[in-house]
């Protein structure tokens, strides 16, 4: 997601002649962005059936898997829309930023974006997917944004400026028309995550070390702003953060994270009734996380160095076990499992 560039157009015409894939669920990631040229591919949840479908980066998969949102460019970056059984693509905003903040809303029809110019400050926006119509939820700096999966909103970190430390809240805003709610005020809540009863989020720490990275652990809140409780107790080492949530299961019994830091990101299981958390792997060994499916038995992740352009997606099972190569040489994958 941090590279586009073109590609030969008899090229990509080419692979976007194959067939589509024919499975519920989809997976997409992108191939070529370590040569500068990064397309956008779909294929079945489980690899098979693989196919190019646009030139961009940064998919996210609609969750009935019918659609993909990518980005296109890089310092005038557009958020683009494209069915993934064929036909024309749609440009839905244009001077994108913060492309993590692209999120689909649980029902399909609303698309989170950050657009505004270079140095901010920046608008949240809900785009309308059949409609195209954009409205403004909030202007500021984000730090993470996150849909409710029964649809009664979406939830935002949001700071007055870009500063460091980090001085977010979290917000709460309907997906209609609405004001926002402001559900912390401690100005130390980034990354969060809404599960099917509560909302995940990070608070930092500045650490006792010189020159070392602030320290996150992983706390739990109502969407009403009550109920604010503390997940995690790690204690992460010299020049790494520690855990971000990343996603919920289905049932809120698992919340897979992403252990972060210098040139570092590990795939980490939490459970978020005991705090008890895991590598995903056993070892610090460069898989990254990107999902978990609704049931939460599989992680979605790649192996490589960190933020490799070109690695090996896959499946792991949510227990250690067994892994399932979905994709090589591809990096940046989502899923609708």
């Amino acid at each position: 997601m941090r590279a586009a560039a073109g590609m030969a157009a008899v090229a990509v015409t080419a692979i976007l002649g194959a067939a589509a894939p024919t499975a519920d669920a989809t997976l997409a990631y992108v191939k070529g962005a370590q040569q500068g040229r990064p397309v956008v591919w779909v294929a079945a949840d489980d690899g098979t059936g693989a196919r190019a479908l646009a030139r961009g980066t940064s998919p996210r998969v609609s969750p009935d898997g019918t659609q993909v949102a990518y980005v296109t460019g890089t310092r005038r970056a557009s958020l683009k829309v494209r069915p993934v059984g064929g036909g024309a693509a749609r440009t839905l905003a244009r001077n994108v930023w913060d492309f993590d903040a692209v999120r689909w809303s649980a029902d399909g029809t609303a698309l989170s974006v950050v657009t505004g110019p270079e140095l901010g400050p920046y608008d949240l926006r809900l785009v309308d997917v059949a409609t195209g119509h954009a409205r403004r939820v909030a202007r500021g700096a984000f730090y993470g944004v996150s849909f409710a999966p029964g649809g009664e909103g979406l939830v935002y970190a949001r700071a007055a400026r870009e500063t460091y430390p980090v001085r977010a809240d979290l917000y709460v805003a309907p997906i209609a028309a609405g004001p926002a709610r402001r559900i912390t005020t401690s100005r130390n809540a980034t990354n969060p995550v809404w599960g099917p009863s509560r909302i995940a989020f990070d608070r930092s720490r500045r650490s006792s070390r010189r020159s070392d990275a602030d320290k996150l652990e992983i706390y739990t809140i109502l969407p009403d702003g009550t109920g604010i409780h503390r997940v995690t107790h790690t204690r992460p080492p010299f020049l790494l953060s520690g855990l971000a949530p990343l996603a919920w299961s289905a049932d809120g019994s698992r919340l897979a994270a992403e252990y972060e830091g210098q040139v570092t990101g590990e795939a980490w299981r939490v459970n978020p009734q005991t705090g008890a958390a895991a590598d995903a792997t056993g070892a610090f060994d460069g898989v990254v996380g990107w999902g978990l499916s609704r049931d939460g038995s599989l992680l979605l992740a790649s192996t490589g160095a960190f933020d490799a352009p070109d690695g090996t997606i896959i499946a792991i099972a949510w227990d250690g076990g067994a892994r399932t190569v979905l994709a090589r040489r591809a990096s940046q994958p989502d899923w609708s499992r």
